[in-house]
């Protein structure tokens, strides 16, 4: 998701139409289109040894139509979850080494696809685009996925990576989201130290967990749209997996 410039980020944030003629909305429209930032989770409703196939998993993601009306869906993908979920490299922190072999263990059947809210401007950098995935686990190994990934946060709040151009440091902070799912933390990273990733924009993203379900949602530096994209993720794994009211 890096490099996305910052576009009209302002007013792409969960678009249900465009902005302008060119068929993207108004700052107006956005003002009214609800965002929403919280949903229920399904513990003590629900099985939580209960597991799911990667089919089912997938006939659960997000439609690409809950984020905007002209959005689309590629890189749809399924199979075994077995490696960390992006934002960091955490190879030269040794605090958080314990935490990253133990998050680096989990595995669960998955299925995820990527979500452009404006698919005809594809030429344009600062459009968001959303990456989303749904992982199946235990609910206490979900769970102790959640809590994994903010205690590596927590260890490693700056690491230091090599890159062919030169070495960059990525600053990371973890923060508990409440009322999204059983539990919820919002990631956010920002890099400095060339020319791509000078440190002033972060990089979002969303980590929830409902059941034994984790729905994970990147959306570069659109926060906004990382937590209300997680969110209708969230509900709808409520309603479509345990199928709660």
């Amino acid at each position: 998701m890096r490099g996305l410039g910052a576009g009209c980020a302002a007013v792409l944030l969960l678009a249900l139409t465009g902005c302008g003629d060119g068929g993207r909305a108004t700052t107006a429209e956005h003002t009214r289109t609800p965002k929403p930032t919280t949903a229920a989770g399904v513990d003590g409703e629900a099985d939580p040894r209960k597991l799911f196939t990667d089919a089912e998993l997938k006939a659960a993601l997000l439609p690409a139509k809950a984020v905007g009306v002209r959005a689309d869906t590629l890189n749809a993908t399924t199979g075994l979850y077995n490696q960390h979920y992006g934002g960091g490299d955490w190879g030269t922190c040794a605090p958080g080494a314990k935490a990253s072999r133990e998050l680096f263990s989990l595995r669960g059947a998955s299925a995820g696809h990527t979500i452009r809210p404006f698919p005809g401007a594809m030429a344009d950098e600062g459009d968001p685009v959303v990456s989303q995935s749904l992982v199946s686990m235990r609910a206490g190994r979900a769970g102790r996925h959640v809590e994994l990934r903010r205690q590596l946060h927590q260890a490693c709040p700056s690491v230091t990576v090599d890159t062919d151009a030169a070495p960059v440091v990525e600053h990371h902070t973890a923060e508990k989201l409440p009322g999204l799912g059983d539990e919820a933390i919002l990631e956010t990273t920002r890099t400095e130290g060339d020319d791509e990733h000078d440190g002033e924009t972060p990089y979002y993203k969303v980590e929830v967990r409902v059941g034994g379900v984790l729905v994970l949602v990147d959306a570069g530096p659109h926060k906004d749209l990382a937590i209300s994209s997680a969110a209708k993720a969230a509900a709808r794994v409520r309603t479509e997996l345990y199928k709660a009211p």
